[in-house]
């Protein structure tokens, strides 16, 4: 199999300013020929080979071996909606009503994190058109683009389709990978040009309880979708020039024990980091420092800088920062420390990341200046990224894509403050 980016593409200029938006890009004397997005759903950063695992990920690897591993790659949010609305919009997506404690609740209009941004009246148009999007900024540079949405919670009414040429829809709430690669392979043919983003999502892994697999068997299920799907694009002549960028929408709570119960799967509250460590692999390598933190919403404009696009948003989070606003808890990270505050009662738990990355033990009553510093922090978060918008029930609709991927029961958590 071939894969390169032309040499003149490769050529080291000078590197580029964009303070706190994760890693810097090499400044190309071209941008690349096409960009392909490769977004695992469900894929936990210590399932894949490239980073120590012993699961069998060969295409994964290949990729790696020839590209760079990013090592602090995590997920803006612990569910599809609000990560893949990081990624599409370079925002940390909330659910904060912009008061302490106090969230809006979980709707199809607020469930990517978005509702801060406004909108039309529209329980569909989760990520308003206020916001440009990943394949719009794209388009406008030129190139023609395509997204292969399996998961149906990007499905229309939502916005997540905007700014994409062709946008197709898996009708099988449980595609598996060969059947999404066979449509994309059908998508291509309508492409007007070959300067391309293309963007796909499998859901194998997602799927591996419904399907009764392991979850180790499942990435390799998915390990094989991505080799099939380099192929497809090496027989069509579009695999050289292209840069491949895979990455997962959140991980999974497999069999950990945690200081508190938590929630099975990745419904979080609280988020730990077996939801938030995902893999981010890019080949060939085109960005300088891959040990930087890299959160979803900062891949969206790490991809634009190197597309010579228009730059994304400032970050709305200070560079090493992860904060997920979920329904039950406010998730703070920065650094060796993270913290959860609980929505409902007030109290805050900490955990000592480099003593125990298991996230076993609960420091909190041992460092109360940490607290204070992230209780601090978390209010001048919520308060930021708050909105005031009226709540709205979930519709019919909307509850029945979630109950078909499993989410439904993130509608029953938190009944404390909203």
């Amino acid at each position: 199999m071939r894969f390169r980016i032309r040499s003149a593409a490769l050529l080291v200029l000078a590197a580029l300013g964009f303070p706190g938006c994760g890693p810097e890009p090499r400044r190309l004397s071209l941008p690349p020929e096409r960009i392909l997005l490769v977004v695992i759903d469900t894929l936990r950063r210590d399932h894949v080979a490239a980073y120590g695992a012993s699961t069998r990920t060969p295409h994964l690897d290949a990729l790696a071996e020839r590209g760079q591993v990013f090592e602090n790659a995590f997920s803006s949010f612990h569910q599809t909606t609000m990560s893949m609305a990081a990624l599409f919009t370079g925002r940390t997506p909330s659910l904060d009503r912009g008061v302490g404690r106090e969230r809006v609740d979980y709707t199809g209009r607020s469930w990517c994190g978005m509702l801060r941004f406004g909108g039309s009246e529209d329980p569909g148009d989760c990520i308003p058109e206020s916001l440009p999007t990943l394949a719009g900024r794209l388009r406008e540079a030129g190139y023609w683009t395509l997204g292969i949405a399996s998961n149906l919670l990007l499905h229309r009414p939502g916005g997540y389709e905007r700014g994409f040429d062709l946008w197709f829809e898996m009708s099988d709430p449980a595609p598996t990978a060969p059947e999404t690669n066979l449509a994309l392979r059908r998508a291509l043919r309508e492409r007007l040009h070959d300067k391309l983003f293309l963007y796909v999502h499998y859901m194998d892994v997602h799927d591996y309880a419904r399907r009764d697999h392991a979850y180790a068997s499942s990435v390799e299920v998915a390990d094989q979708g991505v080799g099939q799907l380099l192929d497809i694009l090496d027989r069509e002549g579009l695999l050289d020039g292209t840069l491949v960028v895979v990455t997962s929408d959140h991980g999974e709570r497999l069999a950990e024990q945690n200081f508190v119960e938590g929630v099975e799967g990745h419904n979080g509250n609280p988020s730990f980091d077996s939801l938030l460590k995902v893999p981010l692999i890019v080949s060939p390598p085109v960005f300088d420092d891959p040990d930087a933190v890299v959160r979803t919403d900062d891949l969206h404009r790490m991809i634009l800088q190197v597309a010579g696009a228009e730059p994304g948003p400032a970050p709305d989070l200070a560079p090493g920062e992860v904060f997920l606003s979920e329904l039950q808890y406010q998730t703070y990270r920065k650094g060796r420390w993270k913290s959860y505050r609980d929505r409902r009662t007030g109290q805050v738990h900490l955990v000592d990341l480099e003593a125990d990355p298991g996230e076993t033990r609960d420091v909190a009553s041992r460092q109360p200046d940490v607290v204070a510093t992230h209780e601090q922090r978390i209010d001048e978060l919520a308060a930021r990224l708050g909105t005031d918008a009226p709540a709205m029930e979930l519709s019919q609709g909307d509850r029945e894509r979630l109950d078909a991927l499993g989410y439904i029961r993130m509608r029953r958590l938190g009944d404390g403050p909203r």
